[in-house]
Formats: C-alpha cells, sequence, structure tokens
C-alpha cells in the first residue's frame, strides 16, 4: 500500500488576505479532508477565508500541536497517511515548521519516508531579509531572545559582533516588541545598521532600515506589532 503525503500550508502574516495565498495551495488544500495545526480556530477560520467547503463537523479531521509537541506523540497525527491519505500541516502565520512545532512532525514523517510537499507561500522571515538591503548570502534567523534582561542584553551584542558578516534575524512577541527595541537601541553601537519590519503583507507593513542612532532620534510605536528584527 503506497503512502500519503504530508502537505506543508502556509497562512496569513496577521489579518486574513485570501489574495494573498496562491490558487495552487487552495487548489491542493480543498482536496485534503485532514490537517495537522497550532490552534484549530484559527486553523478553520483560516481554510474558510480561502474557500474550504466541506463540514468540519462529519468530514474533516483537526489535529492540533502545541509548542511542546515531540515526535513520541505524532504517531497519533499519521494514522491515515499511513494508510494512504493525504493530511496537511498549517501554521498560525506564514510557513510551517519555521519559528513553530511544525517541525517535529515533518521529523516523524521522513522516519517513515512520508513524501513531504513544501507549499509557496508568504514567509515574514524571508519577506523581511530580502526588504532589509543587508546580506542574502549568509543570514541565521535566532527566533525569540531570552527573556532575562543580562542574558537578553549578552546575545544582543553578539549579534552585533556576528552581524559584520552575517545577518542577524530575531523576533519578539507583538506585546513586548517596544521593549526589545528599547534594549536594541540601548545596547549597541550607533553606527550599527538595523531593519525593522512589521506588518508584512498588510495595509499597515513599515520596513526601514537605518543606523542605530537614527533610530533613537526617530520614536516609533511598534507595541502590538508584528515585527521581524535584523541586524546587519
Amino acid at each position: 500500500m503506497s503512502l500519503g503525503k504530508l502537505f506543508l500550508i502556509p497562512s496569513f502574516l496577521g489579518e486574513d488576505n485570501p489574495a494573498i495565498i496562491p490558487d495552487q495551495i487552495k487548489t491542493c488544500v480543498h482536496e485534503l479532508n485532514e490537517f495537522i495545526v497550532e490552534d484549530a480556530r484559527t486553523a478553520r477560520r483560516y481554510l474558510r477565508a480561502i474557500g474550504y467547503k466541506k463540514n468540519f463537523d462529519t468530514e474533516v479531521t483537526i489535529h492540533e500541536l502545541d509548542k511542546h509537541a515531540k515526535q513520541q506523540n505524532c504517531h497519533l497525527f499519521f494514522k491515515n497517511v499511513l494508510l494512504g491519505k493525504n493530511a496537511g500541516v498549517i501554521s498560525e502565520a506564514g510557513n510551517p515548521c519555521i519559528a513553530d512545532p511544525g517541525s517535529e512532525v515533518v521529523a516523524y514523517a521522513h522516519l517513515f519516508n512520508i513524501d513531504v510537499v513544501p507549499l509557496v507561500g508568504p514567509s515574514s522571515i524571508l519577506l523581511a531579509l530580502i526588504s532589509s538591503g543587508f546580506n542574502g548570502q549568509q543570514f541565521c534567523f535566532h527566533g525569540y531572545l531570552p527573556i532575562d534582561g543580562a542574558q537578553r542584553t549578552g546575545k544582543l551584542k553578539k549579534l552585533e559582533s556576528a552581524a559584520r558578516n552575517t545577518t542577524q534575524i530575531f523576533m519578539e512577541t507583538p506585546f513586548r516588541n517596544q521593549k526589545l527595541l528599547d534594549e536594541v537601541l540601548r545596547t549597541c553601537n550607533d553606527d550599527t545598521n538595523l531593519c525593522i519590519a512589521c506588518d508584512l503583507t498588510l495595509p499597515s507593513q513599515f520596513i526601514r532600515t537605518q543606523k542605530i542612532a537614527t533610530w533613537k532620534a526617530e520614536k516609533i510605536d511598534i507595541n502590538k506589532r508584528y515585527c521581524i528584527f535584523l541586524l546587519g
């Protein structure tokens, strides 16, 4: 018996924006009736926004995967895939498996030689990188920095040093963005270049690269906005 496939399905970056999702993804998704997601309610809303018509109560199976997922739990999601049916992984925002737990699901799929099919869609990290003017040949994504103040300051100093040769990319939860920006401005040298990319693909999109000294003179409010930070 042939195995099913695991499709990696990109989602919106922020508010619903069906136009940003390629038709190829919509066509593929409409043929699936099993999904592995971070939050079932968000996934249902996304699927409906891109025109998914199947009945969630009678035709669709949705498995929730939290950030603490481990491979030993993944067998619960693959029963039907191992029997030949396809399934999809949906992230809360952007591409699955980048700064979310979907990578555990994909790693499990590879253990059983299940075909993994990545679909093209918006990625805030790559959109920020190509919009920054920084080195696109060498870059490193760090995800969330340490919460502890002293540890985060030390991490920022290391990132600033490494940014001379390799673009350094990091992020924070929206309600802590302003605090992180304030710390970046306090910690980094005035001649270091910082790019802030906010609300990518949304009407409120803001992308700017300039030196720390210029950022200090220009007060901006990024509180509760989706942001990617880059040092280069």
